[in-house]
């Protein structure tokens, strides 16, 4: 999918194929449309935001096709007029008050693929051994190098790795319930880690020098940790991470389909519920997605402090869906700062929330999620002592250590969810609905392109094809 004055690859163009089907391109422009039973005379349209809407016959349609869209202009006579020009406000509260009856997702059972990404890295990373009895002087000497070296393994580069899940979503009144089909983990555990897995490794390197049969009661200031730490759990933790034992993912609900099913009904971003804190400017009428839309421009209101997100919201001119929205943190702002940094050793704040959604109208003419995407960026820091204390039966013999620990990290989240087929269920499907508890999760060091071959996902970009 190209730009037809440059042939620049145009991200995120919806190619829908009848009512309740469809893909979306990839920030490159490239999508893959696995056929449907359905006519050779079937269009597929073409839609994205800005440009003229384009439509293929199905018969018509080719392999590795290059499809080049053009501008949109629009004809404002085109839009449904009201005897009053309508303001920003007042669209916005029209758009407010057929929500509910525009975006419903009930009784429906919808398709959904999940590309998530986590990109970790460690800005800062000490251990400082201060106190160790039954150690020689030598000895905590070799343990601090050993921290050290972990600390230079772990910050000299980032951390990343990539989840996909291909899953039903069944929707009903006042039930959510999944049905995973496949599930892959693109991941290097040689190479990938979070803070779980520093805290493990730090644990590990600590045990094995302190040489005890005992487990250790760990405690971080006045604060106990869970549980007992021990080296043979902590060896057979990580000899299971080597034989890179099958993890699985269940079909109960889970945190990630309530989001997407959330998306989809709940606008309770504060610029769309406390509309006071922010300024809505009109820009004018635009063809977003192939619908003739109100172009919204939103900003905080400099005498409300309480706003924090710039945006655009585009509204559908006939019947006030939400046909498109995104939305970014303002400059310098924060979706969440905690700084006790003096008093309990702790500093995280979220330096990034955006969001970039696209809806698409079914058969039954009510809005549903094609295209969301979220990323999320995190700061923390901690600061923390650390005292390790052997249960040896002899309380003399005791061995005992003391640290301090410091970790200053980033980390980027990215989520992308694609609406590919909706359908509509009778309520008393939930009845007898009936799958195993789970699947099993393909864990893989490098992309395979064929991995999703019958089935239509967004397109994997480079940086997951090249993945290593």
């Amino acid at each position: 999918m190209v730009e037809a004055s440059n042939q620049k690859g145009i991200p995120f163009v919806t190619v829908q194929l009848g009512d309740n089907y469809g893909v979306i391109s990839n920030a490159e422009g490239y999508f893959v449309l696995q056929r449907k039973t359905t006519s050779d005379e079937t269009p597929i349209l073409i839609s994205s935001m800005g440009f003229e809407s384009v439509e293929i016959l199905l018969k018509d349609f080719e392999e590795n096709q290059i499809i080049s869209l053009k501008p949109a202009t629009y004809e404002l006579d085109e839009v449904l007029l009201f005897d009053k020009q309508l303001t920003a406000e007042e669209i916005l509260e029209k758009f407010k008050a057929n929500a509910k009856e525009n975006h419903q997702l009930s009784n429906a059972k919808v398709q959904v693929f999940l590309r998530s990404n986590d990109d970790y890295k460690a800005e800062t990373f000490e251990i400082d051994i201060k106190k160790a009895s039954y150690l020689s002087r030598s000895e905590r000497k070799e343990m601090n190098a050993n921290m050290e070296a972990l600390g230079n393994k772990i910050t000299s580069k980032s951390s990343k790795s990539y989840r996909e899940r291909l899953l039903n979503i069944y929707a009903f009144e006042d039930t959510l319930a999944n049905e995973y089909q496949k599930a892959l983990n693109l991941i290097n555990r040689e190479t990938t880690f979070d803070t779980e897995d520093i805290q493990e490794q730090v644990f590990f390197g600590l045990m094995k020098s302190l040489k005890s049969p005992y487990s250790f009661k760990v405690k971080t200031g006045i604060i106990p940790i869970d549980k007992d730490v021990s080296l043979n759990e902590l060896i057979e933790d990580i000899e299971k991470d080597k034989l890179k034992l099958p993890d699985t993912v269940y079909h109960s609900n889970s945190w990630r389909s309530e989001n997407y099913t959330n998306k989809a009904t709940r606008f309770n971003k504060d610029f769309l519920t406390s509309t006071k804190h922010y300024n809505y400017e009109l820009m004018g009428v635009t063809r977003v997605y192939g619908e003739p839309c109100y172009h919204i421009k939103f900003s905080p209101n400099p005498w409300r402090w309480k706003g924090k997100y710039v945006g655009n919201l585009y509204i559908n001119t006939r019947d006030f869906g939400m046909v498109s929205y995104n939305y970014d943190l303002d400059e310098g702002e924060k979706a969440m700062n905690v700084n006790l940094k003096f008093v309990l050793g702790i500093k995280i704040n979220s330096f990034v929330d955006s969001g970039f959604l696209i809806f698409t109208r079914n058969s039954e003419n009510t809005y549903y999620p094609r295209y969301i995407k979220q990323t999320d960026g995190s700061y923390a820091y901690i600061s923390r002592s650390l005292s390790f204390k052997e249960n040896n039966p002899d309380r003399s013999q005791r061995k005992q250590l003391k640290l301090a620990f410091e970790l200053e990290y980033n980390l980027m989240e990215t989520a992308e969810y694609v609406g590919i087929e909706y359908q509509s269920i009778s309520p008393d499907l939930l009845n007898s609905l009936s799958f195993d508890k789970y699947i099993l999760i393909d864990e893989v060091e490098k992309y395979d392109t064929n991995y999703w071959k019958d089935y239509n996902i967004i397109e994997a970009t480079e940086a997951i094809k090249t993945y290593k």
